[in-house]
């Protein structure tokens, strides 16, 4: 039996920052909504937020502020990012 720990170490590891669902998916952190590529493209509908560690954070222009909250207080406090579920 593997350990939380091992179990960590033998999963593929995420792009930093990245709200994905583990297949590639990118997610606002703020509402959950479903980000292509194409979104943070001009005229943007999305875009991405750096923290003070140099983490990316996605986020909808909509979720701007919300988005910037969180990683105001992901910064603070040094703990994960809390994000809001994926939906599509």
């Amino acid at each position: 039996m593997l350990t939380k720990r091992e179990k960590k170490a033998l999963e593929p590891k995420r792009p930093s920052g990245q709200a994905a669902t583990g297949n590639g998916h990118i997610h606002c952190i703020a509402c959950g909504k479903h980000l292509n590529e194409s979104d943070f493209e001009a005229p943007a509908v999305a875009t991405t937020i750096v923290c003070d560690h140099g983490s990316r954070f996605p986020t909808c222009t909509m979720c701007l502020m919300k988005s910037t909250a969180l990683v105001k207080e992901h910064d603070a406090t040094s703990s994960p990012i809390r994000s809001a579920a994926a939906w599509h």
